[in-house]
């Protein structure tokens, strides 16, 4: 394998680098061993379309021998919409079949007891465009027979349906983005693994350290030493140690932006350090 696929890098926003071996290490999903082009195809589709994976904007999943797949979650979508000044809103919701044989296109996603959920619909608004453009899906498509979609079949078929008319509408924003619903070979949950953090997962733990050393609260070199990380922590309200799932997603958000903070603070004290010489000042003779 060539060496430009392994040193392939992105410098986040946040400050963060995203390289082959944080990748690896930290934000792969699943029980497969990636690739060196897998990694690098993920790299660049974060470089591309500016996405964070530390703040779970994007997923690279692998299952044993089988391909990895790339998945962003619906909230990329809908952000990524809301800020384009040509998105004039939408519309989406569920096709059933009533009581009666009448098929049905129904806003939102309630399904009455005795209708039959066939399919999603999503229309989007466009400046200049004549029609929005709409996107119908059906449920034998999409559905996997697993825990979400037995459970809320008419949100995950209408979330198809959205996230299809949405990239659609708006390709150069949502080019090559996909939600984990539309992919047949990723599960609606992933496998997580019981970890010291609470019931967070293995890869929101080592997200949380990666982001922590980068911004001087951690240090991997002495792994067991998570003073600084736990009073960070304990500043905004969570306990470290006793994190669930939803929590650690929110600490690495709260950690990247502490990140940001510290980046921005060095680039002022660069800024003043090189600032022009003020009329009137005299310099000193070399």
């Amino acid at each position: 394998m060539s060496n430009a696929l392994v040193e392939t890098s992105y410098k986040l926003q946040s400050g963060q680098t995203l390289n082959s071996e944080t990748v690896k290490n930290y934000l792969v999903s699943g029980n497969g061993s990636v690739t060196d082009q897998e990694v690098m195809m993920f790299i660049e589709l974060c470089k591309a379309q500016k996405l964070n994976p530390f703040i779970r904007e994007a997923y690279l999943i692998k299952f044993g021998s089988s391909p990895a797949n790339i998945v962003v979650g619906k909230d990329v979508f809908v952000k990524r919409a809301y800020r384009n000044p040509s998105y004039e809103g939408m519309k989406a919701g569920i096709v059933v079949i009533k009581e009666n044989g009448e098929i049905e296109e129904r806003e939102g996603s309630l399904k009455l007891p005795k209708e039959t959920l066939v399919g999603g619909w999503c229309e989007v608004y466009v400046k200049e465009h004549k029609y929005p453009v709409k996107s119908t899906v059906s449920v034998e498509e999409y559905s996997k027979s697993q825990s979400t979609w037995k459970s809320m079949p008419c949100v995950m078929i209408r979330k198809c349906a959205l996230v299809t008319a949405l990239r659609e509408a708006f390709p150069e924003d949502l080019q090559g983005l996909y939600d984990s619903a539309e992919i047949k070979d990723v599960p609606d949950k992933l496998p997580e693994k019981e970890v010291e953090i609470g019931k967070a997962s293995l890869q929101q733990k080592n997200a949380i350290m990666k982001v922590a050393e980068l911004c001087g609260i951690y240090d991997f070199a002495d792994k067991k030493n998570t003073k600084e990380l736990e009073s960070f922590c304990s500043s905004k309200g969570y306990g470290l140690h006793n994190l669930t799932y939803d929590e650690a997603d929110e600490v690495i958000k709260l950690i990247s932006e502490y990140a940001d903070e510290i980046r921005k603070k060095e680039q002022e004290v660069v800024d003043v350090e090189f600032e022009d010489v003020g009329e009137g000042q005299q310099t000193m003779d070399v």
